[in-house]
């Protein structure tokens, strides 16, 4: 009864570790991997677990700013079962990421953070969890984008999460947050303050929304549809016939 008592407490309770085979990928693409399941001091029954893609989003209210941990995605595996003393269980995942999901990594920067939070559920025990640091790097689509930008004379200022949606005619994002890649020209390019860029998948193709400041004539948000071959040069052409 004591063994059983402390186990749940988390003492001498079973041990869970989420094993990935890459903790590097992109929006859209799978994460495969496993969980590792050691018995501890006494028998205890878990009735599945949960895999939870979390991110950490900027929320904007009347009262200012703040953060808080958000769940992009969340997945239910295996059936209940029970773990023995000392006994080892392995349970294979493959997960299927949103194509929505923020971009953590760029050439020789890092721009969020993403993680993947296994939780166990037990009867009458705290949960144990376990949480691994994944690497989303930005799609060839993304790069283009901002070497566009560069290239048309603007820097990348900074890169915020954002909880809400994006939404242009016929087309909502989906995941609840959403990420913008914030632009400030070099030096003064008609009246531009800032540029923001997000993006939305639509089928095959990209939603680029672009979003200007400028100094006289507040914002204008304009939508341009990109297929995932555009290059550099032809989202430069689009973006230059919008920022002018």
């Amino acid at each position: 009864m004591l063994k059983q008592l402390l186990a749940s407490a988390g003492i001498g309770a079973c041990k869970i570790d989420t094993q990935l085979q890459s903790n590097q990928c992109e929006p859209g693409g799978s994460l495969k991997g496993q969980i590792l399941i050691q018995g501890g001091a006494v028998a205890q029954q878990i009735n599945g677990f949960s895999l939870a893609l979390m991110t950490r989003v900027k929320v904007s209210t009347d009262n200012g700013e703040h953060y808080q941990n958000f769940c992009l995605q969340r997945f239910r595996l295996s059936d209940a079962m029970q773990v023995e003393p000392g006994s080892q269980h392995r349970i294979p995942f493959e997960l299927r990421l949103s194509a929505e999901i923020p971009v953590t990594h760029l050439p020789h920067h890092t721009v969020g953070k993403v993680w993947l939070c296994t939780e166990a559920d037990i009867t009458m025990a705290l949960d144990p969890s376990d949480n691994d640091l994944l690497r989303i790097d930005a799609s060839p689509l993304v790069l283009n984008s901002i070497s566009a930008m560069l290239e048309l004379g603007y820097q990348l200022q900074k890169v915020d999460v954002e909880k809400g949606y994006l939404q242009v005619p016929g087309k909502r994002s989906q995941s609840g947050c959403y990420q913008e890649f914030e632009f400030r020209p070099r030096q003064w390019l008609s009246g531009v303050k800032e540029v923001e860029l997000s993006f939305i998948p639509d089928g095959a193709d990209t939603l680029l929304l672009v979003e200007v400041d400028r100094t006289f004539r507040g914002d204008s948000y304009r939508t341009v549809r990109l297929s995932p071959q555009a290059s550099t040069s032809q989202i430069q052409q689009a973006l230059r016939g919008i920022l002018g």
